[in-house]
């Protein structure tokens, strides 16, 4: 197919991808960033594919620990997301992981308020019950942890608890995750670990 083709492509996208949520970040970030050129140079800055690679560096950016760094390329990508996309469950994506770096980068206040609209926007788009929506109030509820206080968030993942076991089942990952965040208590955020 030639190293150029949009298959080999997606495929280099993904490799990258995988070392980076394996923990092998700077081969994730070096081969995304090689991918992310060859990417525009083929088939232009405003492709879909191209936006997605912009999503990857900057997710494994923050996982790198440079929470400053993803929060910068995060809102640089979501202009030209809504722009290219419009109201996408990708656009959506890049908002709620703009929360959790703005909150691993310090910003609480901020990430507590892009969270808030993420859940509205994600409602409105997948529906409550969408692991998407869980997703982002698991997230919404640890930043409510840290902003407020610890106890104005048990509500929060009480009621997520609840809702996952409505619609996902008891053993599901997410009922898990809510399940032990719940047991463990309030513990400093990170967004460099998903929790």
């Amino acid at each position: 197919m030639g190293a150029d083709s949009i298959d080999v492509l997606l495929t280099r996208q993904e490799i990258a991808r995988t070392l980076g949520h394996t923990g092998q970040l700077p081969e994730a970030l070096a081969e995304m960033a090689r991918v992310r050129a060859d990417q525009e140079r083929v088939l232009g800055p405003a492709h879909p594919q191209v936006l997605t690679s912009r999503y990857e560096f900057a997710v494994l950016t923050g996982l790198s620990g440079d929470a400053a760094g993803a929060v910068g390329q995060l809102r640089a990508l979501l202009p030209d997301q809504e722009r290219i996309l419009g109201r996408h469950s990708r656009t959506l994506s890049s908002r709620h992981q703009l929360g959790r770096f703005l909150a691993a980068a310090g910003h609480a206040e901020e990430a507590l308020r892009q969270l808030r609209d993420v859940i509205s926007e994600q409602e409105l788009l997948h529906g409550p019950d969408h692991p998407r929506t869980f997703d982002t109030r698991y997230d919404h509820a640890r930043v409510t942890g840290v902003v407020c206080h610890p106890r104005r968030a048990r509500p929060l993942l009480l009621a997520l608890e609840r809702d996952c076991r409505r619609v996902l089942g008891d053993e599901h990952a997410q009922t898990v995750r809510v399940r032990e965040r719940l047991a463990a208590g309030e513990r400093p955020w990170n967004a460099s670990r998903d929790e």
